[in-house]
């Protein structure tokens, strides 16, 4: 099997001549090159390459962190660092942060065969040590998915939607390990929709990122009655500034290790932190409301975020929250507005639903079905949990007893896993709503019928009332005297219909017939309406 190499090199001239000395080399394909190393971590998310080489000039992010950063995302992938610099210090540098090699420019041949030979043949290995490891359920949970979520403006609804589809998840799967972490760090609304007395922050993280340790940032989590783990803004706003994008890089690298998954709430304002997150997150979601303001504002942040080079508005996930049959703007029209894909989850306007949980800061008081209905779907269509060949320990008991879900709330669980007997039931609860729907129906259905065939009946008779008037004008125009001219008429009627048929002569110098017949009640010789139906003719006399 062929092994995968992704480029990063903003020099065209030198990726060039690496995928030259690349093509000579036997079982290796090149999948990608990046110019940034935003489309170098996006590359290497999606193919999982066995090997990278990266230009130690590639921007705007240092080279090191994004090294260090993929290591910790793709611990199977070797990255090998391609530099003009050879002193002992920019080795060094690059062997800190987790690179397997470094090939000097310019570039030989048999050096870089050397060095991709030797990266692939480890990464091969490193691959089934971890494989090997899944399979026991030894040693450390592995990368967690982060999901960092974005408003678009503020009040759009973020902070809510990340505590409850965190509670949600940690309730229906209770041997996944859930991390929220607030990083809206000045209107953070976290411990105003999920009850939580904490002490550290994690602005006390920040201040020592440099000494970090998996045990220092477990101390620092607060772990709710649920099971759910959170990481808190600092209560002291001047504790912010110690918040940096750099602290908060090497508090997501510890996090991964321990988590299954991580979900932070970035508020909706673009600074250095909230773009770094952006940056290093597995997917990003931005919440918007059917309104053209919101809609505006998202435009604004990913044009930011693209200005940046964080984030290309391909990449991010744009969920339309509050949807209401009402509003002026629905899902298609924000889809076509929207610089980035909308999510086919909606989730719908609860108006005051939400609002006694919010209060007693308890997610579970929230016993509309929908509303865990549709976070369950945003959770399946972003990836939220994982397979159970992922998760192990999803089979596992509850370590507590779990708070009890809506009675009509789905599972987390995939369409096509629930059983034989639920789903009939489910088809024979929708059967019993339809025929009561169709039985409160059929009566209007009944009246619409009565009307358009009574609306039939009056036009046929409007027609064969014109006939008759013609019948009759063209007998006046012959001469024949006023019982004739009548029978003319009625021979144009169906029998039943000639009962109250009047024909009146214009004795005038003009001339004219005119026929009024009465329009039938349903069918023709049964009943009469009370409505006539009158044609008037003009007589032209025959010399």
């Amino acid at each position: 099997m062929a092994g995968t190499i992704v480029i990063g090199c903003a020099d065209q001239s030198l990726a060039y001549e690496l995928r030259s000395q690349l093509a000579e080399a036997a079982d290796v394909e090149v999948v990608g090159v990046a110019e940034t190393t935003t489309e170098l971590t996006s590359l290497v998310v999606t193919h999982e390459p066995n090997v990278i080489l990266v230009h130690d000039q590639l921007g705007p992010e240092p080279v090191h962190q994004t090294i260090r950063d993929l290591g910790l995302r793709r611990p199977a992938t070797v990255t090998i660092v391609v530099s003009s610099d050879n002193e002992p210090e920019a080795l060094a540098s690059a062997m800190d942060a987790g690179a397997r090699g470094v090939l000097a420019y310019p570039l030989s041949f048999a050096d870089v065969q050397q060095r991709v030979v030797s990266a692939l043949d480890w990464s091969r290995h490193l691959t089934s040590l971890l494989a090997s490891t899944r399979e026991g359920d030894a040693g450390p949970r592995g990368r967690a998915n982060v999901v960092a979520v974005t408003g678009s403006k503020g009040g759009v609804g973020t902070s809510t939607i990340v505590t409850h589809l965190a509670w949600d998840i940690r309730r229906e799967v209770p041997a996944y390990k859930v991390l929220v972490i607030d990083l809206d760090l000045e209107k953070g609304d976290v411990t105003s929709l999920i009850e939580a007395r904490y002490r550290t922050s994690i602005a006390d993280l920040a201040k020592v990122s440099e000494d970090l340790s998996v045990r220092t940032v477990a101390d620092a989590v607060f772990e709710h009655e649920s099971g759910l783990h959170m990481l808190l803004p600092p209560e002291d706003v001047r504790d912010v500034e110690w918040v940096t994008p750099a602290a908060i890089r090497q508090i997501i690298a510890l996090v991964r290790q321990q988590y299954d998954l991580v979900m932070i709430d970035l508020g909706s304002h673009v600074t250095p932190v909230q773009a770094a997150v952006v940056e290093i997150a597995d997917e990003v979601v931005s919440v918007v409301t059917p309104g053209l303001i919101s809609l505006r504002a998202l435009r604004r942040n990913l044009g930011w975020w693209e200005s940046l080079a964080v984030r290309k508005p391909d990449a991010v996930h744009v969920l339309l929250n509050r949807h209401s049959r009402v509003d002026e703007v629905q899902p298609e029209t924000a889809r076509r507005l929207s610089p980035a894909p909308l999510l086919e989850t909606v989730l719908p306007d609860l108006g005051r639903k939400l609002e006694s949980s919010a209060n007693s800061r308890s997610p579970e008081l929230v016993d509309d079905p929908t509303w865990w209905k549709s976070l369950r779907a945003l959770g399946r269509e972003i990836g939220l949990v994982r397979v159970a060949g992922d998760a192990p320990a999803q089979a596992a008991a509850p370590a507590r007893p779990a708070p009890a879900a809506p009675a009509s709330a789905p599972s987390l669980e995939k369409p096509g896993r629930a059983s034989l007997p639920t789903r009939r039931r489910a088809r024979g609860d929708e059967t019993g709503s339809a025929s009561v729907e169709l039985l409160g129906v059929l009566p209007w259905v009944a009246l619409v019928c009565v009307m358009l065939w009574q609306l039939g009946i009056v036009g046929v008779t409007y027609v064969w009332t014109g006939h008759a008037a013609s019948a009759a004008a063209r007998a006046v125009s012959l001469g024949q005297p006023a019982s004739q001219v009548r029978d003319a008429a009625e021979d144009r009627f169906p029998t039943g219909m000639r009962d109250g048929l009047r024909v009146d002569l214009d004795p005038g110098d003009a001339g004219g017939v005119s026929v009024v017949s009465r329009v039938p009640l349903m069918m023709p010789g049964v009943l009469s309406s009370p409505w006539d139906v009158r044609v008037d003719r003009s007589v032209v006399m025959e010399p």
